[in-house]
């Protein structure tokens, strides 16, 4: 459904003439960061793109991620818990219709038996543009199909990981919303994000559950 969408963007777009120099009409170049912080490490992307505007609407956007993050750590350590941080990153999309990623923020507490991550994903459409939730569930409703349902996620969840959630006599599956995170891919299918512990044991990792 979102590629349906993107394609009709992108048909508006050359109709009403806009289609040009403030957008991008292939992937973006990217550039690897080194965090240079007391106690986070790792690496985060930038985006390399001509128009300047574009490349100031996405990379704010990661940068504000990555900045909040290493000051939440920062915090941590100034307030006596010893906690070291790491930030990685996955390219899921970059192409002339969007570009999308996820960040992983990993905070390992001295003494604990496994960092504590949190992955945030970041979409955006050919003008640099922040992609929102919302706006996917519109056009979804719009098109009268209703794919992005509550009932819909839980049945996928059930498909995709059915053998991997708690168990239901200890810790019931009740899906009452849409996760916070997701991505697009390179296919354009929609990826929505559960975290670490949040509908399966730590074991299991990130929840990464594709709408079809």
């Amino acid at each position: 459904m979102w590629r349906i969408f993107v394609s009709a963007m992108m048909m508006l777009l050359l109709l009403v003439g806009v289609a040009g120099a403030q957008e991008v009409s292939q992937g973006y170049q990217i550039k690897e960061n080194q965090i240079n912080s007391e106690y986070v490490e790792g690496k985060y992307p930038t985006v390399d793109v001509d128009n300047i505007l574009i490349k100031s609407k996405i990379n704010s956007q990661i940068e504000k991620i990555v900045n909040k993050y290493i000051d939440y750590t920062n915090q941590q350590n100034t307030d006596g818990y010893e906690v070291t941080g790491f930030v990685s990153y996955d390219i899921r999309a970059n192409n002339q219709n969007f570009f999308s990623l996820t960040i992983d923020c990993s905070s390992m507490l001295k003494g604990a038996a496994h960092p504590n991550t949190y992955t945030y994903g970041l979409t955006f459409d050919n003008k640099g543009n922040v992609i929102n939730f919302s706006q996917i569930i519109q056009e979804d409703k719009m098109s009268g199909k209703n794919l992005y349902t509550v009932n819909n996620l839980t049945k996928e969840v059930l498909a995709q990981f059915g053998d991997k959630i708690y168990d239901s006599n200890f810790i019931p599956l009740n899906i009452t919303a849409f996760p916070k995170e997701f991505y697009i891919d390179d296919d354009g299918n929609l990826h929505v994000l559960f975290q670490r512990y949040e509908i399966t044991p730590y074991a299991v990792g990130l929840v990464d559950v594709i709408m079809q």
